[in-house]
């Protein structure tokens, strides 16, 4: 699969655009690490009237922090679990859960059962290290704090939670799951309506989103304007929907090639 390069967005788009739409993991980090450049970028977007919002499997406790700490708009976590938004004037945190709190603790005792069986059953993988900030669902690492793990190991958790009823998304470090009807991109329809008073199909030619792996296809689907960073040519194979742009470089430099694009145009 050949995807254009970011080089190619239309000039006329970048000119429009009014949100950035982003993963974290691996899109705006590298290596696990935040490069400086990164928050000078969400710093220059916003310097060029572009608002950021980071969309991310991370857990209610970091996407607090990212909403209150970084200069972002909002944090959609847990893979469209919530939303959150930092008013800075009134030093208010604004918090949207697309679950109520009984149907959260009702999916517990299933991600309960799934835990159990994937330690048990899958060698070498573990429960992410940021598990205990989470509100919504259960994130089993395959590399992240854990020795990388065979795409058979990967798979075959992914059938324990099918098999549990659960539903699952791969992302470059964890296989998140949890019981609802949700995901990234429903949460993101929520934050646009409750944020803009609008809807995607009225605010196509101003938003774009940015990812890295599988976990994004909902965006890549239904966004005209999506941009991937250069990793996530591991990925396609796992992948039936894909973004329409794609930088040159990896992660964290991938993003800032990305955003110098967009910025560049934008002035032009």
């Amino acid at each position: 699969m050949e995807i254009p390069h970011i080089s190619l967005i239309p000039e006329g788009f970048c000119k429009n655009l009014e949100y950035i739409f982003t993963d974290i993991d691996d899109t705006i980090t590298t290596d696990g690490m935040m490069p400086a450049s990164t928050l000078a970028d969400i710093w220059r977007l916003s310097k060029y009237g572009v608002s950021v919002v980071l969309v991310t499997g991370r857990p209610a406790g970091w996407c607090d922090y990212f909403a209150r700490m970084w200069p972002v708009a909002g944090v959609i976590g847990e893979n469209g679990a919530f939303y959150f938004t930092y008013d800075r004037k009134n030093t208010n945190m604004h918090r949207v859960y697309l679950q109520t709190e009984a149907e959260r603790q009702a999916g517990k005792d299933g991600l309960e059962r799934i835990r159990h069986r994937v330690l048990a059953e899958v060698p070498g993988c573990g429960i992410s290290s940021d598990q205990a900030f989470r509100i919504a669902d259960l994130a089993i690492d395959f590399c992240e704090d854990v020795s990388p793990l065979e795409e058979e190991a990967i798979n075959k958790i992914c059938k324990i939670i099918e098999e549990e009823g659960a539903v699952f998304k791969v992302s470059s470090i964890h296989i998140n799951s949890w019981f609802g009807e949700y995901d990234k991109l429903i949460c993101f329809d929520r934050f646009l309506l409750d944020f803009t008073g609008s809807s995607l199909k009225n605010l196509q030619d101003k938003i774009v989103y940015i990812g890295d792996s599988p976990n994004d296809e909902p965006m890549f689907k239904e966004l005209k304007h999506s941009v991937a960073v250069n990793n996530i040519v591991k990925f396609l194979d796992r992948m039936e929907y894909y973004p329409a742009y794609k930088s040159s470089l990896d992660s964290g430099e991938g993003f800032r090639e990305i955003v110098d694009v967009i910025l560049t145009k934008r002035e032009y």
